[in-house]
């Protein structure tokens, strides 16, 4: 699976389950809230029965008129009268009610119903009743369901990016294919028009002749090292693994000296500042295709007549160019397979992404110094 994907279906997952988990929240507060009102309005119905038999029993009080009278309790419910001046004529009530005016009100768990009484039995105007409000118990049965729904969510949205991502996956599957036959076919004649430019005797010919015959071979080492890209990324990295000692001081010698035909078509004059016998521990081909990306990158995008400057100490390897160099937006894109900033100069903006996958490999560390109009500075530390 390419990075790429891994991103897609990370954004596609993100977005479907947030989403999801919104619409999931907002139905599940609705709904809890929901049952919230119809437990206060069953609460309030039921309070209602009850002071109504608090009703019915001052009323039976009131007829009896005797000497003694008791005031009604009940087992499931407390209760209370004041008279009209809403001052407290009995209670067994658990505290007492200073505000009246709420018909309906909750308070410290427990739901109150303030109900007026006409006729004034035994002098009472209104009867308060009191009862243990009921919990809302559903909170967690809301939370099971909630899991359930994401997990389905998850392996939905999992099929769903696999259908959408299916059309483009074949699309980069034959876009590989195609790159695969393609390099295959460029493999014999890239080696073929070096093989033979470099057996041509330049002492019989013109200076013309000779013009063409530069401009001819650095076309081709450019074909060529765009091949030896092209291979490495095709093979996925995978290619054979041959981890020796290196002189690193020779190779970028060699490498430069590799690019020189090129540089000098453009009036650029490497300045190298390379302490010798610098040796690290790698695969020799992968190093070149490490130093031999900067290397072509800094030649593309610098300026005719001007530097690049190359350093290599024990721990270090930096490349300098006085080219374009690149914005903050642009170096944060620098190592995405298949961004090119400058379309003029051709290739298919894998370079860097190679030269990511080497470093890592190897665990060194790559800065890029970048500024528009001054030049890019690439550091590799180790």
């Amino acid at each position: 699976m390419y990075s790429g994907e891994r991103k897609s279906i990370a954004y596609v997952l993100g977005l479907y389950l947030s989403s999801t988990l919104l619409l999931i929240i907002t139905l599940f507060a609705g709904y809890y809230f929901y049952e919230q009102d119809q437990l206060m309005h069953d609460e309030k119905e039921i309070l209602k029965s009850y002071a109504a038999k608090v009703e019915e029993k001052l009323s039976l009080l009131h007829e009896e008129n005797g000497e003694k009278l008791q005031y009604p309790r009940f087992e499931n419910f407390k209760s209370a009268i004041y008279d009209i001046d809403n001052n407290l004529l009995f209670s067994t009530l658990d505290e007492d009610i200073k505000n009246l005016g709420d018909n309906f009100f909750t308070k410290n768990s427990k739901s109150y119903l303030i109900s007026p009484l006409s006729p004034y039995y035994m002098g009472a105007a209104y009867i308060v009743v009191q009862k243990e409000t009921k919990d809302i118990d559903i909170l967690s049965d809301l939370i099971y369901i909630a899991v359930i729904v994401v997990f389905i969510t998850i392996i939905t949205s999992f099929f769903l990016v696999n259908l959408v991502l299916k059309p483009i996956r074949e699309n980069i599957k034959l876009l590989d294919n195609f790159i695969k036959d393609t390099t295959h076919e460029l493999n014999t004649p890239i080696t073929a028009i070096l093989t033979n430019i470099e057996t041509i005797d330049s002492s019989n010919c013109d200076e013309k002749t000779l013009r063409k015959l530069e401009r001819i071979k650095i076309a081709s080492m450019s074909i060529s090292n765009l091949y030896e890209d092209l291979v490495y990324l095709l093979l996925n990295h995978k290619t054979s693994l041959q981890n020796i000692d290196l002189d690193l001081s020779q190779i970028v010698l060699q490498r430069v000296e590799y690019f020189v035909n090129m540089a000098n078509m453009k009036k650029i004059e490497f300045i190298l500042d390379i302490k010798e016998d610098v040796h690290f521990t790698a695969d020799r081909q992968k190093m070149e295709r490490l130093i031999d990306n900067i290397l072509s990158n800094a030649i593309k995008y610098t300026n005719k007549s001007t530097k690049i400057r190359i350093t290599l100490d024990e721990a270090h390897l930096s490349i300098e160019d006085e080219g374009r160099g690149m914005s903050k937006e642009e170096l944060e894109k620098i190592f995405t397979r298949y961004i090119r900033f400058d379309k003029s100069q051709g290739g298919f903006g894998i370079g860097y992404s190679i030269v990511k996958s080497i470093t890592q490999e190897y665990q060194m560390k790559i800065d890029i110094d970048s500024k528009p109009n001054i030049g890019t500075k690439v550091t590799l530390s180790w």
